[in-house]
C-alpha cells in the first residue's frame, strides 16, 4: 500500500528540522556578546550627556533595547 504525498510531507519536514545545524558554544558567546555590546553602547548614546536631539536619543534607546533583546534571544536559541 503506498501512502499519498500528503502523508509523507510531515516526515520530510521533521527530517529537515532535525538536520538544522546548531551553533557551537564559542559562536553563541561571541554573537551574544557582540549584540549585548552594541545594545549597551546604543543605550549609552541615549543618555542625557550625549549630543543630539531628544527624538534621536529616544530612537537610540529603542535600538539599544532591541539589541539587548536580540542578545538574549541569540543565547537562548
Amino acid at each position: 500500500m503506498s501512502s499519498s504525498p500528503e502523508e509523507r510531507a510531515p516526515n520530510r519536514e521533521q527530517n529537515e528540522l532535525s538536520t538544522t545545524p546548531q551553533d557551537c558554544l564559542a559562536c553563541r558567546v561571541i554573537g551574544t556578546t557582540a549584540l549585548g555590546g552594541v545594545g549597551v553602547y546604543a543605550l549609552n548614546m541615549s543618555r542625557a550627556h550625549a549630543p543630539g536631539s531628544v527624538v534621536g536619543k529616544r530612537i537610540m534607546a529603542g535600538v539599544g533595547v532591541g539589541f539587548l533583546i536580540a542578545s538574549v534571544l541569540r543565547w537562548n536559541k
